[in-house]
């Protein structure tokens, strides 16, 4: 009776150990067989390509045009090969697969060196920007004309509204990955505008002059390709995105067509 006692507590023990063991795992991603690249293109609809929007300034003029017009860029759309500017892109799970997105091990730290938003002349630089979760984000005013910042981005990024003088900057902690864009604006000058995305992986991207993005370390796999314009809205209509498969040392290619709303 007392073996069986022992036999049956050691059974209890074992099973509670795998219990405990396979719940461990299940928040942990399995290791990919490799990694690969995204290289992307996000190109304009539109049958004729205007010029771009002039700006009306109407604060501080004589600093604002001091380097020139001012133009647009909630729609920059390259005329020779039709590449449309600030679209974000990201990769994401896809239906039925991971939770998470597997990382690289040299992607895994989160970038030392803060996320950098500056106001010079009459207009946010970048214009879009994007960052990881834990990252911290530095909004500079390096004009001499005062500015404020600000952001706001729903519930989780409910944000703030601080004057910026010249020279000076705001330190801005614990924005939270979301689907949720940052909004970021100037009240003093109100045609300033920029975006800013969170996620809490690294692969994600910006296109640029050309429309053009890249992922590197990419896990390989099937998952969703997300990719979101301030004035397209998602591209192709859909917020889950494209899927792809990336393969090990592979290279994936994608064109993405995005028309302003």
């Amino acid at each position: 009776m007392r073996y069986l006692s022992i036999a049956v507590a050691l059974a209890f023990l074992t099973g509670l150990a795998v219990s405990l063991g396979d719940r461990a795992g299940a928040g942990e991603e399995p290791a990919p067989a490799g990694w690969g690249t995204i290289k992307g293109q996000v190109v304009s609809g539109e049958a004729n390509i205007g010029d771009p929007k002039m700006i009306a300034v109407t604060k501080d003029a004589a600093h604002c045009l001091s380097k020139g017009p001012l133009l647009s860029e909630e729609w920059v759309v390259n005329k020779k090969n039709k590449g449309v500017r600030y679209a974000f892109a990201w990769l994401a799970p896809a239906s039925g697969g991971p939770a998470k997105l597997p990382i690289h091990p040299s992607l895994a730290a989160l970038p030392a060196k803060p996320a950098e938003l500056d106001q010079p002349c009459c207009q946010f630089v970048p214009h879009a920007l994007a960052l990881r979760e834990g990252q911290v984000l530095i909004a500079k005013n390096s004009a001499p004309v005062g500015h404020n910042v600000h952001y706001t981005g729903g519930l989780k990024n409910p944000g703030d509204n601080k004057l910026v003088p010249s020279g000076g900057q705001l330190v801005i902690n614990g924005l939270k990955a979301d689907r949720l864009p940052v909004k970021v604006t100037c009240d003093i000058h109100g045609w300033m505008n920029a975006w800013v995305r969170v996620f809490d992986h690294p692969y994600f991207a910006i296109s640029d002059e050309n429309g053009e993005f890249e992922i590197k370390n990419a896990p390989a796999g099937t998952y969703n390709l997300v990719v979101w314009h301030e004035t397209s809205g998602w591209v192709n209509g859909d917020k889950n995105g494209k899927p792809i498969e990336i393969k090990p040392g592979g290279e994936v290619k994608v064109q993405l067509v995005a028309n302003p709303q």
